[in-house]
């Protein structure tokens, strides 16, 4: 690369006037930075903080002709494969958002030498959430992850696992006859507003509902000593704030969680931990979430039950999944690859609690229209999810409508884009709060995006007799059953309907309202729960018989 700027950066234009020229000062010095920070990023493509300097400035500076400017300028100047490729991919996922990039570093990621566990993790657990906010529904997320790879990586990271801690040898193996102490297993927990660490805490109540004995472990996988280092996107999850208060309404008083310590790489966590819980010596392993080498390496010497966070299973290996859709319910296979060994698949719908509403609110109290009816919406990314066909059809729903108004709750409360052209007095957008559901109660009709994610708010509106709208194949399609919408057709022709009859509207809120009280609170799992722990442990002893005849 020429250590000329002008070769590959466009000059700004020169504008007149004091202030005009003060900041073109500092946007030029930018530019020298960022041409500088591209050629020490070319001579030191393995150096991480080179690349995450780039996203700094090229999220302050990016334009269309500079972004294809750079992506043209890496391709040809930084190797395809090994550490600076995957560096390269995975910034270049970030500049572009164009999806053969992500692929790309799943492919990289599974040649990586030496293995790094932590590096692999990392990039697993942060593309299933990247993927998360762009996929519609399940089948096309599904396959989004096959492409990216995370199947095999998870795969790669099971035998990796097995062959370094050695985990028949830790857990050391008995008969177990009746399952009376439970292992529960996330991949990070931090407070009780994070939902899959809420999720996590529902199933120890629930187990100990059933007289089981419950201890938490968490190798707090997302965290670490590098782990803002691993990928060249600058992306990580913000350490959190890792508060325990409430929890003992789930563990009980004085109940056990057992965290890894996030100064060591995970394999001496994974060690760790699993030494702690071979002293605990529990009868099954249920685990929650989507990836935890901690759970995958427990498989080979005791039951293991999982549970996934969105309506897929778990990659990891597991002698039943719990699963929301009842047409799944006894096949014995993989939803993955075969490199899994196969589950059976265990109808269990409950997975929601009762909301609870604190408070006596009202419309008026919470500043909203009493004379409207009120769309309401939670999402926890307004931009990404509000997007697209379905945004243009809310805004003509909107348009017909003008006695609608539509509150969206999640995020930094921003309108999104996509919605610019709604009128102020329609749509009206608030940050997200730990009590949405204050707005819920005082809504008429959910509406929910097309996509993956959102299925307690779905849950949640349904238990307040609030009729819902989302799409079958999704998170929250899974929560409505048969009531879920087709097509955006049918989606939008009963919304109509519900606009304009509150006979119908009403009908279908109570409806929905019965399919929660029957199939989705969370109070009444205990029963079903049981039955998969027990199947569980049936299908251990075969799996076990199996190894030594």
């Amino acid at each position: 690369m020429s250590q000329n700027r002008a070769d590959w950066l466009p000059l700004p234009p020169i504008l007149v006037g004091k202030h005009k020229e003060q900041a073109m000062e500092v946007k030029h010095e930018e530019l020298r930075l960022l041409d500088d920070v591209v050629l020490r990023t070319v001579a030191n493509p393995t150096a991480s903080h080179c690349w995450h300097q780039m996203v700094d400035l090229m999220r302050r500076h990016a334009t269309p002709a500079l972004t294809l400017q750079l992506e043209q300028f890496l391709l040809a100047n930084v190797a395809a494969s090994g550490l600076p490729g995957f560096y390269r991919a995975t910034f270049l996922d970030m500049l572009t958002g164009r999806s053969e990039y992500l692929k790309q570093a799943g492919q990289i990621a599974l040649s990586l030498q030496p293995y790094d566990a932590d590096r692999m993790v990392t990039f697993l657990q942060y593309s299933w959430q990247r993927v998360l906010l762009d996929i519609p529904g399940r089948q096309a997320f599904q396959q989004r992850l096959q492409e990216l790879a995370l199947p095999a990586i998870a795969a790669s990271l099971n035998s990796w696992i097995w062959q370094q801690v050695q985990p028949a040898q830790v857990l050391k193996q008995r008969v177990i006859n009746e399952v009376r102490k439970v292992a529960l297993i996330a991949p990070f927990v931090s407070n009780i507003k994070h939902p899959p660490t809420l999720m996590a805490l529902q199933q120890a109540e629930n187990l100990r509902q059933l007289g089981y004995e419950v201890v938490l472990y968490s190798a707090q996988e997302m965290l670490g000593p590098d782990f803002r280092h691993y990928l060249g996107s600058h992306s990580y999850t913000p350490e959190p704030q890792f508060v325990t208060a409430g929890w003992d309404k789930y563990l009980g008083q004085g109940g056990q969680v057992m965290t890894g310590d996030t100064r060591f790489s995970l394999l001496q966590r994974w060690k760790s931990l699993l030494g702690s819980l071979a002293a605990f010596d529990p009868d099954l392993i249920m685990f929650v979430g989507l990836y935890a080498g901690l759970a995958a390496a427990t498989y080979p010497a005791r039951p293991v039950l999982s549970l996934g966070i969105n309506s897929l299973s778990p990659m990891s290996p597991a002698d039943v999944w719990l699963t929301a859709q009842q047409d799944l319910h006894g096949l014995q296979a993989s939803q993955w690859t075969t490199a899994f060994p196969a589950s059976q698949a265990y109808h269990h719908s409950y997975r929601v609690q009762r909301p609870e509403i604190q408070g006596n609110h009202t419309r008026a109290s919470l500043g909203l229209a009493q004379d409207k009816l009120l769309l309401v919406t939670l999402v926890n990314e307004s931009e990404s999810r509000i997007q697209g066909a379905w945004a243009r059809a809310m805004l003509q729903v909107l348009h017909e409508h003008p006695q609608v108004q539509w509150l969206i709750i999640g995020g930094s409360g921003a309108m999104p884009t996509a919605l610019q052209a709604a009128s102020a007095e329609q749509v009206g957008c608030i940050a997200f709060c730990a009590d949405a559901v204050k707005y819920l109660a005082c809504g008429d009709i959910y509406v929910n995006p097309p996509m993956m994610g959102g299925g307690f708010a779905v849950a949640e509106a349904m238990a307040l007799g609030l009729p819902a709208l989302s799409l079958q194949g999704s998170d929250g399609g899974d929560k409505l059953g048969n009531a879920a919408q087709a097509n955006l057709q049918e989606y939008f022709q009963t919304l109509i309907l519900w606009l304009n009859n509150p006979d119908a509207r009403k009908i279908a809120g109570q409806a929905m309202q019965k399919h929660f009280d029957d199939y989705l609170d969370l109070s009444k799992a205990a029963t079903s729960l049981q039955g998969a722990c027990e199947l569980a442990l049936q299908r251990f002893h075969f799996r076990m018989a199996a190894q030594t005849s």
